[in-house]
């Protein structure tokens, strides 16, 4: 009797080997080619492994991307408590003992200025840069715009700008010089100048459009209307050798194609316009902003005036930029007065590149 049982156990354990055993070749057959499947059935399969991959491929990219964007905040945070302030004071304490120091020699890396004095900028530099330029002596400046904000009140642009040997190498790599496809830095075109008495006429100033918000994400959201722009007008950039805080109200947004095909072979070269002189006119580049802008606006300019522009790839089309241009405030200006004259343009008086019209109609487009 106990012969019997345990052949009907043996048994039973065959059957449910046998049954484990036909459970995995079936799974694997159903997804994995297999000897004797047709063709239609093969191509299912090989559609199905690929489809793994490249969930596997996307969830490796979209960890990458988030610890980035960790690091990316971990380090904004890092530099926001050490931003530089008191700018108008920053030549003194209140003992009126100099506090700033000599930008020269080899302690940090700048323009070396050629002589000559401007009374809005000062050749030293104030203590409350020192920390940021010893972080990275590529340091320039800071911009912030200081009401487009947050739950906490805190400001979405309010970082560091930096500048180095080319408009590519800040591109993905963070302040710290660490690769960075997270964001990069903002950082100065290569070419301009915030030295006293060689200031370039307009600066140009890059970052990225991130989905995250950070860097120049939230520029787009001077496409919603004027009633936006309206509401954030001006932007706040401190060089190294400002004496007080320099302000800026916002003139054009407009989208710009970069290559000749993008727009039927025209192009308009708006980071070359860094001074105006013969070869680069000042009535030209106010034309070319002033028609592709989305706003128009009483605001008064001319080539005495300083300018930054704000350039980001564009979230709607690729290979294209979201531009805005700011004049510095003048002396005395009514900011609330010039905000006044702000208005939404029609989008039959607004100059479009033909890569947008094939995309988006000749129209404005907003994507919150």
């Amino acid at each position: 009797m106990s012969m019997m049982n345990e052949l009907e156990s043996f048994g039973r354990n065959d059957q449910r080997r046998e049954k484990k055993e036909n459970f995995f070749i079936r799974f694997f057959k159903y997804f994995l080619p297999w000897r004797h499947d047709g063709i239609s059935e093969v191509v299912r399969k090989l559609v199905f492994i690929a489809s793994i991959a490249v969930f596997c491929f996307s969830l490796s990219e979209l960890t990458d991307y988030l610890n980035g964007n960790a690091k990316t905040n971990e380090l904004i945070n890092e530099m926001q408590a050490i931003k530089p302030t008191n700018f108008a004071n920053q030549g003194e304490n209140q003992s009126g003992n100099a506090q700033s120091v000599e930008h020269s020699g080899d302690d940090y890396k700048t323009d070396a200025p050629q002589g000559g004095e401007n009374v809005e900028y000062s050749l030293e530099i104030g203590e409350s840069w020192k920390p940021l330029l010893e972080t990275n002596e590529d340091v320039v400046g800071w911009i912030t715009i200081e009401t487009l904000v947050g739950a906490d009140g805190s400001p979405y642009i309010d970082y560091p700008v930096v500048k180095g040997d080319d408009n590519d190498y800040y591109l993905n790599t963070d302040i710290k010089g660490n690769p960075n496809y997270s964001g990069g830095t903002i950082f100065m075109d290569y070419a301009s100048s915030i030295v006293p008495g060689e200031r370039t006429d307009n600066i140009t100033i890059f970052g990225h459009n991130m989905m995250a918000g950070t860097f120049f994400g939230r520029l787009d959201e001077y496409k919603s209307g004027v009633d936006f722009l309206k509401a954030n007008p001006v932007i706040t950039f401190n060089t190294l050798y400002s004496t007080s805080e320099e302000k800026y109200i916002i003139l054009y947004c407009s989208m710009f194609n970069i290559y000749e095909n993008q727009d039927n072979g025209n192009v308009f070269n708006y980071i070359g316009y860094r001074n105006f002189n013969s070869n680069r006119p000042f009535a030209t580049w106010k034309e070319e902003m002033s028609k592709r802008s989305w706003y128009s606006s009483g605001i008064d300019v001319n080539e005495d005036d300083k300018f930054i522009t704000l350039s980001t790839c564009s979230s709607d089309i690729n290979d294209m930029r979201w531009v805005i241009v700011a004049r510095k405030l003048r002396p005395g200006e009514d900011v609330d007065a010039l905000v006044e004259t702000y208005e939404d343009k029609d989008n039959a008086d607004i100059y479009f590149p033909q890569r947008w019209i094939n995309s988006w109609g000749h129209k404005k487009v907003y994507r919150n």
